[in-house]
């Protein structure tokens, strides 16, 4: 019992897709975080993790099993609110367990009395009947939505989710502040690599649902600038998973490119990044950390969300994966070279404004918990 006028310690927990070790969610994770406490020093916050001890560890929070039903529930009655997100949680093409895992949760919290808030999601693809009627059931009672892109905004409505408030916001990441200075001269030491005077061209390509032809025109893409006098450095987002394309990637070129085959932290990301001089991404949060150091880029769109971000920020992106050339990568990389210094000033003020609505989420958040 406390006593008059003590201060009671409120409790979040947060869902999303943390403790696999991806560096863009782990990046997200780290925002949430670190907004919600700019806002609130003490803050209680729970996360529903893969690794839970190291995820507590990593981010000094209380990290929860994320598959364990007693650990969540018992979570989530010590709740304040419950935050989902952020990312591409409501989604069915990764799996059809995704939505009802993610929507499960949320459920429950609601079968618990507790308010819940999408925090900056990107709604969809959802292919599926079932999926649809889900999001339309359990979505339309929760108590706030923010969202990083219009499209998503779109789909809810198209859904049928009409109740709960919904705000256009960013990718939480762009809230971060980002320790550009970090030193990235271990990555251009590698045996055999002379990187002296070459602009580099990082590379962040994923495998996905067996496709091939998109690796034979990043190889000539590769070999074209190489050719030019450019460096090529594959780069994973997921550790291990993004190195096998990579080096099926680079057993199909004429030169031999850097690969990266360890796991990176988002620090060593951001430095390695606003070392090069042009990004190639299929990973969205590659573009975005792209975008944050003022890096020009050529997105891969093997998801709608990828091509979606690229086009509300006018930065040029391929949108056919299946069909992808070599030329159609080439012709875009050759004019965004061509007016690199315009595209750099045009990506400060990009994210200058993102950073600002990306900064709305806790707020809104923190309007919740002091209701």
């Amino acid at each position: 019992m406390t006593g008059k006028g003590t201060k009671v310690m409120k409790t979040v927990v947060i869902s999303g897709y943390y403790g696999y070790e991806n560096i863009g969610d782990e990046a997200l994770l780290a925002a949430i975080i670190g907004a919600l406490r700019a806002e609130i020093f003490d803050l209680h916050i729970i996360v529903l993790s893969a690794t839970p001890k190291k995820t507590g560890t990593r981010y000094g929070v209380e990290g929860v099993n994320r598959l364990s039903l007693f650990s969540v529930f018992s979570a989530l009655k010590r709740a304040d609110l419950l935050i989902s997100g952020g990312g591409s949680l409501l989604q069915d093409v990764t799996g059809p367990l995704t939505i009802p895992y993610y929507l499960g949760i949320v459920a429950l919290a609601r079968m618990l009395g507790k308010p819940v808030m999408f925090y900056a999601q990107g709604i969809g693809p959802v292919n599926g009947v079932f999926g649809r009627a889900l999001i339309r059931l359990v979505a339309d009672g929760v108590d706030m939505i923010t969202l990083r892109d219009r499209a998503s905004i779109d789909l809810l409505r198209e859904i049928g989710v009409h109740n709960p408030p919904v705000e256009l916001t960013a990718d939480p990441v762009f809230g971060m502040d980002v320790d550009r200075s970090a030193n990235a001269r271990e990555f251009w030491a590698l045996p055999g690599t002379d990187r002296s005077g070459k602009p580099v061209m990082a590379i962040f390509v994923r495998e996905w649902r067996g496709l091939s032809g998109y690796k034979k025109a990043v190889a000539q893409l590769a070999d074209y600038m190489y050719d030019k006098g450019w460096e090529a450095a594959f780069v994973p987002m997921q550790y291990p998973g993004d190195v096998a394309p990579a080096r099926e990637i680079a057993g199909l070129m004429n030169h031999n490119p850097i690969i990266i085959e360890r796991g990176l932290s988002f620090t060593e990301l951001t430095g390695l990044v606003s070392s090069t001089d042009l990004v190639i991404g299929m990973r969205l949060h590659a573009l975005i950390i792209a975008t944050i150091c003022e890096i020009p880029m050529v997105g891969i769109s093997y998801d709608p969300k990828v091509a979606e971000f690229l086009d509300s920020i006018d930065q040029p992106v391929v949108k056919e994966l299946e069909s992808i050339t070599s030329g159609s990568l080439i012709e875009k990389v050759n004019d965004i070279a061509a007016n690199k210094e315009a595209v750099k000033r045009q990506l400060l003020e990009t994210k200058t404004a993102l950073r600002h609505k990306a900064l709305r989420n806790s707020k809104v958040a923190v309007q919740l918990l002091n209701r």
